[in-house]
């Protein structure tokens, strides 16, 4: 554990209670793309099998057990509870693009050609991905309200501190996860236009955050 991870697992944990929060005291889940939450769940549930195998710490485990309940309960106020608010239209990213490359991908490039170890693999692959639908339906309504840039920041900086936590352990530890940097990066790549307009848009004082429409 160092100060990069422990940071950004801080902001990944606000980040999914800002959204969960969002949609609670709102009792709306516009603008949250229902598909991108469904597939932090499934990234979730495909990372966190060794709960049933193996113990690593408490903070680990209380961590992974956090993650899955919020992650499910958001896909749950977004698809029954708060179902009238969502916005399936503009909700249309088709995920079978992300999926089916993903998980072929997984099963070609990995550590050990094992259950438990392909489907962490498609987790790190899958969550490279997963906010694409939200990104792409931002994109296709041209807004975003401020509390799910909010959101998408805290996402985003909890990645970027993960790529530092992986250079800090590099040179420290001499540890190289390749698939889980590359994964990184990658992730990272897809925030950094809207980091620019966070900074430039958000943070001074915009309610929401315009975006050209597509055409």
């Amino acid at each position: 554990m160092n100060i990069f991870r422990l940071s950004g697992d801080v902001c990944h944990l606000v980040a999914i209670i800002i959204l969960f929060l969002k949609i609670w005291r709102s009792k709306s889940c516009a603008g949250i793309s229902g598909k991108s939450q469904v597939l932090f769940a499934l990234v979730f549930t495909t990372r966190y099998l060794d709960l049933f195998t193996s113990f690593i710490s408490v903070y680990n485990t209380i961590m992974k057990v956090v993650y899955l309940v919020l992650a499910y309960a958001t896909v749950s106020l977004i698809y029954f509870r708060f179902r009238n608010s969502y916005d399936s239209e503009s909700d249309s990213f088709r995920v079978e693009f992300l999926l089916v490359p993903v998980a072929g991908l997984s099963f070609l490039e990995n550590y050990a050609f094992t259950p438990l170890e392909i489907l962490w693999t498609f987790s790190i692959y899958l969550e490279s991905v997963a906010i694409l639908p939200q990104l792409f339906m931002i994109t296709k309504t041209g807004e975003a309200e401020s509390i799910t840039t909010h959101y998408l920041f805290f996402l985003g900086l909890y990645r970027t501190l993960y790529l530092a936590n992986w250079v800090w352990r590099y040179h420290v530890e001499g540890f190289f996860d390749q698939i889980a940097v590359v994964s990184g990066v990658v992730q990272t790549i897809f925030y950094c236009d809207f980091f620019y307009l966070y900074f430039t848009r958000v943070l001074r004082g915009s309610g929401k955050m315009s975006l050209p429409m597509p055409v």
